[in-house]
């Protein structure tokens, strides 16, 4: 089914009322969704995450209270994905065994794509027993045999260069003489001259055939022939940097403190305690969509709004047109709230009516202009308040909202394609 508006949502609401209401218009069509879900841990986080009916509860009461909130979550984020699609489960150790055999049940263990670690942090020497680094982030498939490899851009010591004005993957070491353990200091690499004496033919007609359509290319390479004074030919293949990939690594090391520098960036930090850091998103998201980038990313425990500003960035580096759906409840910011390293930190007091990532809201879309153009200031310059530190937001749904504003904004500046999104609210849902 496609969706008859192609603007990103951002929608403030419980999220298992505000899901029944966009199914409708979106079954079938995503294909990533991303959820980091409280943790049932009481204090880790901006809300507050304990679930049970009445006071805290404990042991197995605890874990049943969280998997019956999870449950039609689940069940309804399967509704939305595409037979292709993926859903990342990003959950600490206190529930992971729990999530992950709750995702068997809803999805289906054949359909199970196995599980990736987090490296989020690297220090903790107040740790009891030990440092704990890492969470989980589980990934199940709408339909396991329909998804592709999860990929990422090769690094180092992959070499890119500009070749006619284009970014290239250059690999100069694919054709060799033979394959197998080499001498230091034997040149392993076949050279053009010598591929029909070594490989025959055929293989100088593919050669050149490649050469011909501008998949390889010749470069001079070694020291020149004593008698003829003329150098051999190393045989270039080349690959478009949007298409050089190679397959996701099992543990993503990106430290949770990026995803507070990230809030910094938009005049935003100090508010939010622990934001998942956009580059980790950027990497779920590019993993399934590299090649679609016209796909849809669903979040709908959006929290600070990381998801979104990540689907931007994915964008901003292929030009793609990804949309994202955000859902986040409007729960109160907490005035004071402690991380289990011990730290403490306050939220802010009530928001003024004037905010510097200015938005204009045209018939239910917003139009992103740049801070301070309300004010006079020139077009297109970006200005980030130092006291968005201290900028107050009544529920995290307020802040989520402002972020994706400012996010707008800085993708622009940095010569994205404008982001159409409209900001709903439960209210503004069909009936469900």
């Amino acid at each position: 089914m496609t969706d008859p508006n192609p603007d990103s949502l951002v929608v403030e609401g419980d999220n298992l009322a505000v899901l029944r209401a966009l199914l409708p218009a979106h079954r079938g069509t995503v294909k990533v969704v991303y959820i980091d879900p409280p943790y049932n841990t009481g204090n880790a986080h901006v809300y507050r995450d304990r679930f049970g009916a009445s006071g805290p509860a404990t042991g197995a009461a605890s874990h049943a209270a969280w998997l019956a909130f999870m449950r039609p979550r689940l069940e309804l984020a399967r509704e939305f994905l595409r037979e292709d699609g993926v859903l990342f489960l990003h959950i600490d150790d206190r529930e992971s065994a729990y999530a992950q055999i709750l995702g068997h049940e809803v999805f289906g263990e054949h359909n199970s794509l196995g599980t990736l670690i987090h490296q989020r942090a690297k220090g903790g020497g107040n740790a009891r027993m030990f440092v704990r680094g890492h969470d989980y982030i589980h990934l199940w498939g709408k339909d396991a045999e329909q998804v592709a490899p999860f990929v990422t851009e090769k690094k180092p010591p992959a070499r890119y260069e500009t070749i006619d004005g284009r970014r290239m993957l250059v690999d100069d070491d694919f054709l060799r003489v033979s394959f197998g353990r080499y001498q230091r200091g034997q040149e392993r690499r076949l050279m053009y001259e010598d591929i029909e004496a070594v490989r025959g033919i055929a293989k100088k007609v593919e050669v050149d055939a490649r050469l011909a359509s501008g998949d390889y290319l010749l470069r001079p390479w070694g020291e020149p022939d004593p008698a003829t004074g003329e150098r051999k030919h190393a045989v270039l293949r080349l690959t478009p940097a949007e298409q050089a990939t190679s397959k996701l690594y099992s543990i993503i090391r990106v430290m949770n403190a990026d995803g507070s520098a990230d809030l910094d960036a938009l005049g935003l930090g100090g508010v939010f305690g622990y934001p998942k850091p956009v580059e980790l998103l950027r990497i779920l998201v590019e993993s399934q969509t590299w090649s679609d980038p016209d796909a849809v990313v669903l979040d709908f425990f959006a929290g600070s709004g990381t998801t979104a500003e990540a689907v931007m960035r994915a964008n901003l580096r292929d030009g793609g047109r990804r949309r994202f759906l955000l859902v986040q409840v409007a729960e109160p910011l907490r005035t004071a709230y402690s991380s289990t390293g011990g730290r403490t930190m306050a939220a802010a007091v009530t928001r003024g009516a004037e905010d510097d990532g200015a938005a204009v809201e045209q018939a239910g879309t917003l139009k992103v202009e740049p801070a301070g153009a309300s004010a006079g200031e020139p077009a297109g310059t970006t200005k980030v308040d130092p006291a968005g530190a201290s900028a107050a937001f009544a529920t995290i749904s307020d802040f989520c909202a402002e972020r994706v504003r400012r996010a707008a904004v800085a993708h622009e500046d940095a010569g994205g394609a404008p982001v159409a999104v409209r900001f709903l609210g439960q209210g503004d849902l069909p009936d469900v």
